[in-house]
């Protein structure tokens, strides 16, 4: 009977040692996922929207982890990704140029966030975004490595700007996975 206990004891200690081995080899990373895209908006394409004053413009991109080399190593490896800020900067806004509306959509989410009146002299933002939004983009990113994303709105005049997303995000990734 002893010995049956001492095995039982010893098989116990050893699977438990082994999750404890595989969860002290867990990585975490912080760093930032970053896209950027560039928006032509011109007038004679949007020639109905010149009535109301505002130019429509829509632009489709994918921001994918094996961009990033924090994270690509550990890309099969990773275990949950945690996004935390949402920093939207605009550049090449021309003097006078204000987008009145951009939005910012993931496929599989929705709307992420919604911003009014950009222009030149606030082209960098933290948009508010709920937690839940958070994590439905950060269960794309986990599943897929990717996601797609569009940015879409309204501006006052024909140009062309860049638009960079910046997601603050904290990566675990188990090392021995």
């Amino acid at each position: 009977m002893k010995t049956k206990m001492t095995f039982i004891l010893a098989a116990i200690i050893l699977f438990g040692g082994c999750n404890l081995i595989k969860d002290a080899a867990t990585v975490t990373i912080d760093t930032d996922l970053t896209s950027a895209l560039t928006v032509v908006v011109d007038a004679k394409k949007s020639a109905d929207a010149l009535v109301v004053g505002d130019l429509p413009f829509t632009k489709t991109e994918e921001l994918r982890l094996d961009q990033n080399t924090d994270i690509e190593p550990y890309l099969e490896k990773i275990r949950e990704i945690k996004l935390n800020s949402l920093e939207i900067t605009i550049t090449g806004l021309l003097p006078g140029q204000v987008i009145s509306t951009i939005s910012l959509d993931v496929d599989g989410v929705g709307n992420v966030c919604t911003q009014t009146n950009v222009s030149s002299a606030n082209s960098t933002f933290t948009p508010s975004v709920t937690a839940t939004t958070f994590k439905k983009v950060a269960e794309v990113l986990t599943n897929t490595h990717k996601i797609t994303y569009t940015i879409h709105g309204f501006v006052n005049m024909p140009g062309t700007f860049v638009i960079t997303s910046k997601y603050g995000a904290k990566v675990t990734a188990g090392a021995l996975d």
